[in-house]
Parts: C-alpha cells; sequence; structure tokens
C-alpha cells in the first residue's frame, strides 16, 4: 500500500482528494495536513469530512507527520510551496504537486528538485486536459501563422489567480511549437486603442463566475474559418482521481522530474 500525505485537506481539492485516497484500494491515507493556524487542528479527518472514521488527525505541521508516509500531495499555495518541497527533499519523499500561481523561478525549482526526489507537477491533473496539451502545439504548428492564436478559460468566482495554470501551460506549448516567446507574446486582455493584433500574439482571457470547474479553449482564427478545441471539466473528481494516480506513477521512482503526460503513456 502506497502511504500518502494530503496537504490542504480541508481545502476544495484536497478534502476531495483524501477521499480519493481513502477510496483507491492501492493507497492508505497515512497524514493529513493543514496551516498550523487552522482551529481545527488535532481533529480526526473522517469526521472533518462527514465521512466513516480514518483515525487520522489532522496536523499543522507536514515534518511531524511525513516520516511514515511515502508520497505527499500538494493543492496548497504558492507561498507555502517552498517550505513544503524543502521538507519533502529533507526526508527523501515524493511529492504530486497540482498548486497554481506559481512564479518562473518556482517552477524552476520543482524542476530542480527532480535531481533529488521524485516529483510530479502539472497544473491541472485531468486526462482530457493533458490531452489538450498534447494536441494544441501540434494542431498550432498545421496552421501556423496564418490563423491568429486565443486563449479562453473560465473558472469559479473563488479562485484566486489568472490566468489559470492551466492557460499558462496551453500558452507555453502554443509558443513552443511556434518558436515564440511566452513572457514576450502573450497579451493578457484588451482594452482600449490597442492597435492591431500582431502574427504573434498568443490572447489570454480569464472569467471567472459562479461555481464553473474549469473551461478551457483555444481559438484559431482564421481568415474566414475558425478551429477551436476546447475542455469543460464537470466535476472537480477527475482533478482528484489524478491526483490520486500521479501519487501511485510515482510510488517506485526514485528521482527526476514529471508530467501528467508521463503518468498517461
Amino acid at each position: 500500500m502506497i502511504k500518502i500525505c494530503v496537504l490542504g485537506a480541508l481545502g476544495r481539492m484536497g478534502s476531495g482528494i483524501v477521499k480519493e485516497v481513502v477510496k483507491d484500494e492501492n493507497t492508505i491515507l497515512a497524514a493529513v495536513v493543514e496551516d498550523k493556524s487552522c482551529p481545527k487542528i488535532g481533529q480526526e479527518i473522517g469526521s472533518l469530512l462527514g465521512i466513516d472514521k480514518l483515525d487520522v488527525n489532522l496536523s499543522g505541521s507536514l515534518e511531524d507527520v511525513i516520516e511514515n508516509v511515502d508520497v505527499v500531495i500538494d493543492f496548497t499555495a504558492a507561498e507555502a510551496l517552498e517550505n513544503n518541497l524543502d521538507i519533502v527533499k529533507k526526508y527523501n519523499k515524493k511529492i504530486v504537486i497540482g498548486t497554481t500561481g506559481l512564479s518562473l523561478e518556482q517552477k524552476q525549482s520543482i524542476k530542480q528538485s527532480g535531481n533529488e526526489i521524485a516529483c510530479l507537477f502539472s497544473p491541472n491533473m485531468s486526462v482530457g486536459v493533458n490531452l489538450l496539451f498534447k494536441i494544441v502545439g501540434e494542431a498550432a504548428k498545421i496552421l501556423g501563422d496564418d490563423f491568429d492564436i486565443e486563449i479562453i478559460e473560465a473558472h469559479h468566482r473563488f479562485k484566486k489567480d489568472a490566468p489559470s495554470g492551466t492557460a499558462l501551460k496551453l500558452a507555453e506549448v502554443i509558443a513552443d511549437s511556434l518558436g515564440r516567446n511566452v513572457n514576450e507574446d502573450c497579451v493578457h486582455g484588451r482594452e482600449g486603442i490597442v492597435g492591431e493584433r500582431t502574427k504573434k500574439e498568443i490572447g489570454m482571457h480569464a472569467v471567472r463566475a459562479g461555481d464553473i470547474v474549469g473551461e478551457h479553449t483555444v481559438m484559431y482564427g482564421g481568415i474566414g474559418e475558425k478551429v477551436e478545441i476546447s475542455h469543460k471539466a464537470q466535476s472537480r473528481e477527475t482533478f482528484m482521481k489524478g491526483a490520486v494516480r500521479a501519487a501511485k506513477f510515482l510510488a517506485d521512482k526514485d528521482k527526476g522530474f514529471f508530467d501528467m503526460l508521463d503518468v498517461l503513456k
């Protein structure tokens, strides 16, 4: 059995991942962690989530529980990542990271961690979105510079970062396929007299409304025709199942940096 620790266990994603870990016959919930300021520290997680008692109490410290863990799943916040990653490396454990809103420096730090531990990072754990990652670059290559590219993403009103990590990854894949610079060629929304669109622009637009789980569309606009490739998540369960699948993938890895496309191969 793969012993898993879930960080942010009371969050929207974390609580669902806890339930998926419990349901999976190959994994066991070894530990759950929340910020030390959480008033529910010390309480039994099953009771907190309204499920069967699991005899696992909520901890306020990853370091206090990590020795009895194989894989850590982190869907917390960008500001917590560095400390979490340092602890995982210190104890030579494995980590799945789904946290978004990360800086370029943080993403680079995650990649470098693969030199020491087994580390998997993906801004989106769903099978469908990772298929989207695989095909949008190929479509861009085929359509070329004669088609303008726009990325439109929509999420629930509670999401704190924009654009989404998934939208940024889509832009990176497209930019790499076309030899463009994602930092220079992405245009985030438009307002006022912005001038005629350049051929190299990759438009990026974020919608925040209601309880939208996650929707991503890449639009390729040509003269006289338009191609759209879209993915719409109907529930968060697909992300949660993907995170557990990623943890199981890492179980026999000693070190290395991976993403969900490695899991799906």
